[in-house]
């Protein structure tokens, strides 16, 4: 399966974007990730999710008028950022990895630290703590401070995860 770009966003458009991130990470972060020089073009994954390159690299996922960056995105950031300190991230042990990486929703007993500001329903971001590198994207099942306090049951929804479909397309 090969991405088929469909049209560029409007100005407009990536503008929007950038505003949702500034919101969902703060303007530093987000000013990481997208610029309103970037082209930013749509390519559809399935029916209900679609990939946006962002000067001709996979980088952002939008499913359902929801925006996050994709996990290799969020890979390559994660070179030059601690991403255990960022907005939206959720934190497991060693134990938790290999079960998130085959597409597992993210257990609270595996969870060492999470944003405390995560609402449930929020999109959140998953890392591994010994080196920060991101696991997968997903919702979550319940808010932050939950997530750190409760001792079971399931916290985040994955979504989409390293070595997944969406992962093998963007990454080649």
């Amino acid at each position: 399966m090969e991405l088929k770009v469909k049209h560029p966003l409007s100005k407009k458009e990536v503008k929007e974007i950038i505003r949702e991130m500034s919101e969902t990470f703060g303007e530093e972060i987000a000013g990481k990730m997208l610029n309103r020089k970037d082209r930013v073009e749509v390519a559809e994954f399935d029916k209900t999710t679609e990939i946006l390159l962002v000067n001709g690299k996979p980088f952002f996922i939008r499913r359902k008028g929801l925006i996050f960056p994709l996990v290799i995105a969020l890979y390559e950031l994660s070179n030059e950022e601690n991403l255990r300190e960022w907005p939206r991230r959720v934190v497991v042990d060693a134990g938790a990895v290999p079960f998130v990486l085959k597409g597992a929703d993210v257990m609270a007993a595996g969870i060492t630290d999470a944003d405390e500001s995560i609402k449930e329903g929020d999109f959140v971001f998953v890392v591994e703590e010994d080196y920060g590198r991101p696991l997968a994207i997903g919702i979550a099942l319940m808010d932050g401070k939950a997530m750190k306090e409760k001792p079971k049951g399931k916290a985040v929804k994955n979504i989409h995860h390293a070595k997944d479909r969406i992962w093998e397309l963007t990454v080649g």
